[in-house]
């Protein structure tokens, strides 16, 4: 399969860059950025027939306080023993983003139409990876897509979060209000019929509640929840469980994918 992924809050895709529209769109290659080393584990223990490609955020940002990391060292899975924070292995002083501001729903907007222009341009994909920040962003753009285009499929057919934070209020978004969407009025926003994984940590003080609320409102026919002990951080291989866990479950996802695509 072929997965588009999208990093949190003030983190990086990898090194080299090729401008797409306004995102810049990180094809793989050899570094120790965030967002590789974040997923690193889950890459190494699913199927080695998958492809990755990453978007990245262009509004500029400060590193952000994330833990629990794995680092990639020439292609080698090196477990740090214990959760340390990013500054411990990144600079304060790099270059880091988000997709957009809280406080400003022209930037949600815009982040919104760039990824849509994105993938008409380089899509299609199968699948997303979406970590936090990246979250709120696929799963914003995925039910705006549904409201509009209720005849059309979606343009993913799986969906992996990964202490995915809850998505935005496309209707609230269109009046120039940022608000999350509530649950219990969204109705046909719903991501029905999608494929979805959830990870997130039982322990994350951070978006615990926006993973959850994220979770309620996708299919629950289609949805699996990988709930793991540690906090805002992608399982590596520190927790083997957790980590085994969660690749079970999307390899399980992306096998009804490919199934009901056969």
């Amino acid at each position: 399969m072929r997965f588009l992924c999208f990093h949190g809050r003030g983190t990086n895709s990898q090194v080299s860059t090729l401008r797409s529209h306004d995102i810049k769109h990180r094809i793989n290659c050899l570094g120790q950025q965030i967002m590789e080393s974040q997923i690193a584990a889950l890459r190494h223990e699913l199927d080695n027939i998958h492809t990755y490609d990453y978007v990245e955020g262009t509004v500029p940002a400060p590193l952000a306080p994330g833990k629990s990391i794995t680092i990639v060292l020439e292609r080698t899975l090196v477990d740090i023993g214990r959760p340390l924070e990013l500054e411990a292995f990144f600079p304060t002083n790099g270059h880091y983003y988000d997709y957009f501001s809280f406080e400003s729903a022209d930037s949600v907007q815009k982040a919104l139409d760039d990824l849509a222009s994105f993938l008409e341009t380089e899509g299609p994909y199968d699948g997303l990876i979406a970590f936090s920040l990246g979250g709120a962003l696929t799963s914003t753009y995925l039910i705006r897509e549904a409201r509009r285009h209720p005849e059309k499929p979606l343009p993913f057919k799986c969906a992996i979060f990964l202490s995915g934070g809850a998505p935005l209020d496309p209707v609230a978004l269109e009046r120039g209000e940022v608000s999350l969407l509530d649950d219990t009025v969204a109705g046909n926003q719903v991501l029905r019929g999608l494929p979805t994984v959830h990870i997130w940590g039982s322990n994350d003080k951070l978006w615990g509640d926006r993973s959850e609320r994220l979770y309620a409102l996708c299919d629950p026919h289609e949805r699996t929840m990988v709930l793991h002990e540690d906090g805002h951080a992608v399982p590596g291989v520190r927790a083997k469980e957790a980590l085994l866990r969660s690749v079970r479950a999307i390899r399980r996802t992306v096998g009804r994918v490919a199934m009901a695509s056969w």
